[in-house]
């Protein structure tokens, strides 16, 4: 079952992932162009559970900040909000002079504080990732973090989808 709902996740993330895009015209997708050049390497101190002001030109309107928090020091470049009445979906994509493991450490405290489970594994294939779940009564609630490192920096998203309550009361 938890192998089942790890893919399940990974693959809403790639759909929800696949939906970002640099197109003005939707009106929950925004995006700005990513930055290549890296900033100084974080501290112990930027890795701890604490978020980052995000720039609104890279946030979609209404998207879950206490959901799915910017990990400090964060550019985000890219997200998604879609609620459709009985689930939201959301997710971020930000890039970070973190290492990839201070990233899935930030985001798995930060998940299992709002009551979700880490599921085994911390890699899909060399990729670190981490899967989360939550089941609340007849419902399933997932979260999927993934990094890759690109041109010394750790590009990760963070996608969820979530019951609108835990949306609207995460944090």
């Amino acid at each position: 079952m938890k192998k089942f709902l790890a893919v399940a996740c990974s693959a809403a993330i790639l759909a929800a992932v696949a939906g970002c895009s640099s197109d003005a015209t939707s009106p929950d997708t925004t995006a700005s162009p990513s930055t290549s050049a890296a900033s100084p390497s974080s501290s112990a101190a930027e890795a701890s559970p604490t978020t980052s002001p995000s720039p609104t030109s890279a946030i979609a309107p209404g998207f879950p900040e206490a959901l799915i928090p910017v990990f400090a020091g964060s550019e985000p470049t890219a997200s998604s909000y879609e609620p459709d009445g009985k689930l939201v979906t959301a997710s971020m994509t930000a890039s970070s002079p973190a290492a990839p493991e201070e990233i899935l450490a930030f985001y798995t405290a930060h998940f299992e504080k709002l009551g979700f489970t880490a599921l085994e594994g911390d890699a899909v294939d060399s990729t670190p990732a981490k899967d989360f779940a939550r089941t609340t009564d007849s419902e399933t609630e997932t979260v999927n973090v993934s990094v890759v490192t690109r041109n010394g920096s750790s590009v990760y998203t963070v996608g969820a989808n979530v019951l609108p309550a835990t949306a609207e009361t995460a944090g």
